[in-house]
């Protein structure tokens, strides 16, 4: 009789006895870069740390089996055969973190009941630093430093700015994201604004009346300690690229403004590609143009 087709693992399922393994620098690596970012793809981590999708695929799953991660899965339960894998940090990576870098990592599941609205805006950020990130290391470029919008959130500033009714309002200023890099034409400091397409061009221009009063009133030089600044504005899709460069430009936005496409952001194309179109230019460029 010819036999039965083997039945394929559960992804959502850690096997009861796992081979063995023996953790390396690269798995602590791993494990840290899951706790810095949050949540990563198989894909995200195959950019930053293997060769080849089977080897990260390979290792990730030895590290999910073991707890040092644990996976999440967009969609409904039937989907977690086939939907991408999300790695967050599990208790055993939270325990490994505080043995061997004294990091006082305070562990719990809360990923796991977040919303797909989160989530996606997660991975979608975490999609451009990843990118920065493998681009910055292949040019010998420094990151020196990436914060997300929970660090942001925990110690922020406020502007006051003319709102649509004419009214003085009160508003925040909390981008995304905020890093830096270090290249061999100086330091470069940029905001970060993920737009998933669900934001209103009021909001979006309330953001940037905020940005350019911020900007303006040297509070920005005094928390960053730098004039250098650019507000880069990651979007779904040329034509919501196109409108948010054009309420940018009506709220007095100039070259402090680039945009461009969450398709078009690679390692190989976010700093050196001209990908990047700014406000009140006609031309794109590239974000650290090396023949400058």
């Amino acid at each position: 009789m010819p036999q039965k087709p083997s039945k394929r693992a559960r992804r959502d399922a850690r096997k009861e006895t796992p081979n063995a393994i023996r953790l390396t620098q690269r798995d602590i690596e791993i494990v840290r870069a899951v706790y810095d970012y949050r949540l990563l793809t198989t894909q995200h981590l195959k950019t930053l740390f293997f060769p080849s999708r089977h080897q990260a695929y390979a290792r990730l799953s030895a590290l999910y089996h073991h707890g040092f991660l644990n996976r999440v899965f967009l969609g409904v339960y039937a989907d977690k055969m086939n939907t991408p894998i999300l790695y967050v940090l599990d208790k055993r990576g939270a325990e490994l973190l505080q043995a061997e870098q004294g990091i006082d990592v305070v562990w719990s599941k809360e990923l796991k009941s977040l919303t797909t609205q989160f989530l996606e805006h997660t991975l979608a950020i975490n999609s451009v630093r990843v990118a920065v990130a493998k681009a910055a290391m292949d040019f010998g470029y420094a990151l020196l430093v990436w914060k997300g919008e929970n660090e942001i959130k925990a110690d922020y500033d406020y502007v006051t700015i003319r709102g649509q009714t004419g009214r003085m309002q009160s508003v925040s200023v909390i981008p995304d994201s905020y890093f830096a890099l270090e290249t061999p034409k100086g330091k470069a400091h940029f905001f970060l604004e993920l737009d998933r397409g669900t934001m209103t061009t009021q909001r979006f221009k309330t953001k940037i009346l905020a940005y350019q009063t911020y900007y303006g009133s040297g509070a920005y030089q005094r928390r960053f300690e730098t004039r250098s600044l650019r507000v880069l504005t990651v979007t779904t899709g040329p034509g919501r690229a196109a409108n948010l460069q054009r309420v940018t430009e009506e709220a007095g936005g100039k070259q402090r403004y680039w945009f461009t496409t969450l398709d078009q952001v690679t390692p190989q194309t976010v700093l050196s590609a001209p990908i990047w179109h700014v406000a009140t230019n006609t031309q794109s460029e590239p974000l650290i143009d090396v023949n400058a």
